[in-house]
C-alpha cells in the first residue's frame, strides 16, 4: 500500500493536458492490445467463446508492474534531463488510476456475463428459498 501511496504523490496533474492525447493514446492502445491479444490467444487454443469473448476484458486491471516501470523511467537520468520522465510517469500513474478504478467493475461484467460468477447475489437467492 506504501508503494502505491508514495507512487500516486509523484502524479503531476498539472502536466495531463500536456500529455492528454498521448495518455488517451496509451489508454486505447493498451485496452485494444489486452483484449486483442486474449481474443486471438484463445481462438488459437481453441478456447470457448466465453474465454475468446471476456478474457481481455478481465486483464484490465494494472497496477503494481506499470508503477514499477514508470518509477524506473523516472529514476533514468537521460529521461529526467530530457524533461519526458515526468510526462511517462503521469500517463502510467494516471492510466493506473483510471483502470483500476474502471478495471474491477469492468472485471466483474465480464465474469457475470460469460457466466462465471452468478447474476443474482447469493443473499437473495437464500432469501428466495426460504419463503418457498
Amino acid at each position: 500500500m506504501l508503494f502505491f501511496v508514495l507512487s500516486g504523490a509523484e502524479l503531476d496533474l498539472t502536466i495531463l493536458p500536456i500529455v492528454g492525447v498521448m495518455g488517451v493514446v496509451y489508454l486505447a492502445a493498451r485496452s485494444l492490445g489486452k483484449y486483442f491479444g486474449a481474443f486471438f490467444g484463445a481462438m488459437l487454443s481453441k478456447s470457448e467463446r466465453t474465454v475468446r469473448h471476456y478474457l481481455g476484458i478481465t486483464l484490465l486491471p494494472q497496477a503494481g508492474v506499470a508503477i514499477g516501470m514508470a518509477q524506473s523511467v523516472a529514476a533514468n537520468p537521460e529521461l529526467h534531463s530530457a524533461g519526458i520522465s515526468s510526462q511517462i510517469v503521469a500517463i502510467v500513474l494516471f492510466a493506473t488510476l483510471v483502470y483500476e478504478l474502471v478495471g474491477p467493475v469492468a472485471t466483474k461484467i465480464a465474469l457475470t456475463a460469460a457466466g462465471e460468477i452468478p447474476k443474482q447475489p447469493k443473499r437473495q437467492k437464500k432469501a428466495k428459498a426460504s419463503k418457498a
